[in-house]
């Protein structure tokens, strides 16, 4: 039976997520931390999602105490991964992206950092990200940039892609996206050549 993206994508991290910081993913992935842990630490405290959250690596570079964390992913090693690793500082739950197991305006800052690219319904996950946060939440958004002149060719490309990669985003394509989704842009921009942070907010 052919896999779809979706399926490639929990397999692929189901089989890297014990040697995550190593393998091209972790390594591709860990200089956006620094930006969103200063985004996030712009709020003094507050109840805060990662989405796609992997091994719990963003979590670790928070302050102990500081705030209340959750994250999800719907592969189950990698959760497995985020419990050993972060121990009580975050809970930890296995979950879609596109069905949050969480009520309506709970988190502060919602957080989903390289999975974006993955989403098949983009529209319904951005649904859901609006409905958990707050309002004045801030959705912080890191994301692979593919410069625009390529990027049509490359998304042709994703799939044939045994990582599950499903779609690359520009920036203004981002805000649309947003906008749609009862989300209001903040900031779009690269944070170096391969990668792009997006801001929007819950008004």
């Amino acid at each position: 039976m052919k896999m779809n993206s979706k399926d490639k994508t929990k397999q692929h991290f189901n089989n890297t997520a014990q040697n995550y910081n190593e393998s091209h993913d972790g390594k591709f992935v860990a200089p956006m931390y620094d930006i969103i842990i200063d985004e996030i630490q712009k709020s003094e405290s507050g109840k805060v999602l990662d989405v796609g959250c992997g091994n719990g690596n963003l979590f670790m570079m928070l302050p102990d105490e500081k705030y209340e964390l959750h994250g999800i992913d719907f592969s189950e090693n990698m959760i497995i991964e985020a419990k050993h690793y972060c121990k009580t500082k975050a809970s930890f739950t296995v979950a879609d992206a596109e069905k949050l197991p969480f009520e309506d305006n709970t988190f502060d800052i919602v957080v989903c950092n390289a999975s974006f690219h993955h989403y098949i319904h983009p529209d319904t996950v951005l649904m859901e990200m609006q409905r958990v946060l707050k309002d004045g939440g801030k959705l912080l958004i890191g994301d692979p940039y593919v410069p625009s002149l390529v990027r049509p060719f490359i998304n042709v490309l994703t799939k044939f892609s045994e990582n599950g990669d499903y779609h690359f985003y520009g920036l203004e394509e981002m805000k649309k996206l947003f906008r749609k989704n009862g989300l209001t842009p903040v900031s779009a921009l690269k944070t170096d050549e391969h990668t792009a942070f997006h801001i929007a907010e819950k008004i």
